[in-house]
Formats: structure tokens, sequence, C-alpha cells
């Protein structure tokens, strides 16, 4: 069975979409799926040829343009109406391909921009088409707050066109339960749909974890691996550190990452020179984020409560489990959802004197503690929250689509 994924993003670019990405197909290819991937026309190439392979899964670029990039920065209006006009483009390079490569089923990963040339051209070339939704991406820019008339429309605009696609698709693939009863709460007409949860890439994880660097420091270290944006609630966490420190906590707390709010998680940093255990340490490649986990004891998800957060269930906290680290998380929806008891430690969402005591408590905890704890987390992910798991529910979808 051939199966051409169609992305929006892959990888160097690091977020956890495009990191899900990667590890559907590597655990795919694991169970016997022939893929490929093509990328949106805004996806930078490598090689300069037209495809780049990465972990041996081959990726055709629609434009070989290499200033072209994706980022989370925002764009002006022309900008992005020019990136909707670029729809019809893709869509011509995506049935070349369909034609050359003779695919069984198309997998049009999230967003509405890889669904419609898919759901179009599937429709031309009569191919099945799985669209996975992941997350409610359109209020992520938003301040839900302070949302003008315009932005209230856009969003809902938006969430209608996703809401669409996964109708006239023939098998929807949606994150979590709480994304699926926000969408199924949105739309009277029911469509066929699996809940495939993230899961880490155990296999990939084994071998990075190989590469171990041993921890020169005795007392735990706490930090942040991943994308610096404002719901990420990186500014409330290096917020209440200085706080901590103010009280005599002294443990360090180190962050790794880029995006929109680099700046000002810096900025939130320098603001109290005098405190020398709070470090920005820049972005990671996903080759080397093996030597970050090593500089980290315990994993710490902050995230602020947002219709985003309380949709989408982030991939860190089960690489800490993986990595075998402590985690501690905020209580929003998409974290409660796969961080069970005994597994990590949660605080009341934005709520400094709680994420205080948790953090304190964990800081506490006997050596005997620290690894009960992690035990019990790497035996959860590797029970029940496993890539190659997650592949069998793919091929099992793919199969039925092709019959």
């Amino acid at each position: 069975m051939k199966v051409l994924h169609v992305l929006y993003q892959s990888l160097p670019q690091v977020s956890g979409s495009s990191i899900r990405s990667r590890d559907i197909m590597l655990s795919q290819k694991e169970v016997g799926i022939e893929v490929l991937a093509i990328t949106a026309p805004f996806q930078n190439c490598i090689s300069k040829n037209g495809s780049d392979t990465i972990n041996d899964i081959t990726y055709i670029r629609t434009s070989q343009n290499t200033k072209n990039s994706i980022s989370d920065q925002r764009k002006s209006v022309l900008k992005r109406l020019l990136r909707v006009y670029a729809i019809v483009f893709f869509s011509q390079q995506l049935y070349k391909t369909i034609k050359k490569e003779k695919p069984d089923v198309l997998h049009a990963h999230a967003m509405f921009f890889c669904a419609i040339p898919s759901l179009v051209m599937g429709k031309i070339c009569n191919i099945p088409v799985v669209y996975e939704f992941r997350s409610l991406w359109m209020y992520q820019k938003s301040d839900s707050h302070n949302k003008s008339y315009l932005n209230k429309k856009i969003e809902a605009l938006l969430l209608n066109i996703e809401i669409l696609c996964l109708k006239k698709a023939a098998h929807a693939v949606i994150l979590n339960e709480n994304l699926k009863e926000f969408i199924f709460s949105k739309t009277n007409k029911p469509f066929k749909n699996t809940i495939i949860n993230n899961a880490v890439n155990t296999s990939l994880i084994e071998k990075l974890k190989a590469n171990k660097v041993s921890k020169k420091e005795d007392k735990i270290v706490f930090g942040y691996i991943g994308t610096l944006t404002a719901y990420e609630g990186l500014e409330f966490l290096i917020q209440t550190f200085q706080e901590l420190y103010d009280d005599g906590f002294k443990h360090k707390l180190v962050i790794y990452g880029k995006g929109v709010n680099k700046q000002s998680v810096q900025d939130q940093i320098i603001a109290r020179s005098d405190i020398n255990t709070i470090s920005y340490k820049g972005a990671i490649a996903p080759s080397e984020v093996y030597k970050a986990f090593s500089e980290i004891d315990v994993i710490i998800n902050p995230r602020l409560n947002t219709p985003l957060t309380n949709s989408v269930t982030p991939l860190k906290p089960l690489e800490a489990m993986a990595y075998e680290k402590l985690f501690i998380g905020s209580d929003v929806g998409g974290i409660k959802e796969i961080v069970p008891q005994g597994t990590g430690f949660l605080f009341s969402s934005e709520n400094k004197n709680d994420l205080k005591k948790v953090v304190k408590k964990v800081a506490s905890l006997s050596p005997q503690d620290r690894d009960s704890h992690k035990k019990e987390a790497l035996n959860f992910v590797v029970s029940h929250k496993s890539w190659l798991q997650n592949a069998a529910k793919y091929k099992e979808i793919y199969t039925s689509l092709s019959i």
C-alpha cells in the first residue's frame, strides 16, 4: 500500500505539527506502508533539486526557492491572500505527483491548505482522502480577551472551512477527544472519524538516549524545550521562578526553543539581571535535543488556559516521560488528557502560588520517589503512547478505504 502524505511543512522546521508528521510516516514505514510526502510551496528545499530525503523519507518540494520558509511570524494581509492563491499552484503540483507516483491513499495533514487540493485531486483521480485535524489553529494568534469583530468573523470562517474539509474527506483523523467534542458541537452532520492521540517515537528516542551527556551538577534543574509562543506561558514561568528565587529557591531554570515570543522571553529574564539561575539557551535541532534533555531533570509546560491549549495535546510531556524526566504541566485540557495520575504533576493554570507549591514538592522528592515516577511515566508511554501502536490504526483506516 502506497500513501502520499500532503504536508504544509516538514522537518527541519521544528514544531509539534511537523514532528508529528515525521513520526506518523516513520512509524507507518515500520509496519510496511510505503510512504511519500509532498510539501506546500512555502517549504524551503534543502538539496535544491526538487526533493529532500530526511530519515529515509522522500519529500517532494513544490518550490525550489531556498528563501522560502515557514514561520509563526505575523504576515501582512496581502501575503496571506497570496498564500491562499498558491493553493491553485499546489494543486497542480499535487496532480502531477499523483499521476507519477500512483498512491492508493492521500493523507492530508492539517491545515485546509493541504486538505482542499487533496480533496479536489482525490475526486479527480478517484483516490480516497484522509484528513488529519490537529488544533484550533485559527485561535492561536488572537487575544481571546480583546478580539475585534473582524477577527471573530475570520476565525469563524476558517473554522467552517476546516469543518467542511473534515466532512468531505473519506475519513477524518482528530487529535483528541476535546477537539472532537468542540468540532461536533459546531456541526449537525456526523462524519467518519478516528481519534489518534499524540504519541512518541520510542525507537528514535532510544537511539538519541544512547548519546546521553553526563549532567555535571547534583542540584535538580528545571526546564522547557519547545516553541516560544504566547500561549505556552513562558513569561509566567520565568516570573514564578524569579519570585521563587527571592524566596530562597536557587534551582536552575533553562529554556530552549525559538518562536515569536523569543524577545519577550529574553526581556523577562533580563528584567532581573541579579538572578543567575534562569537562562535562555536558544534553539536546538531535533537531532541534538537529547543534549537539552540531558541537562534538565524536570520538564515544565506552563501553558495558559485558551481554546487552543484546551484542545491540543502537546508532544513535550510524552517526550519528557520517554526521556525518563519528571514532568510538571498546567491543568489545561490538552495536557490533562495525556498525563494520568502518577506520570506527572499538574498545577492550576496561570496560578503562580500553585506552581510554586508543585515545583517545591518535586524538588523535595527523594531519589527513590523520583525514580518511581519516572518508571511509571516511561511504562505509560511505551505501553499506551507509542507511534507503532498508532501506525496500526492508520493502516486499518487506509485498508478500509482501499477495499
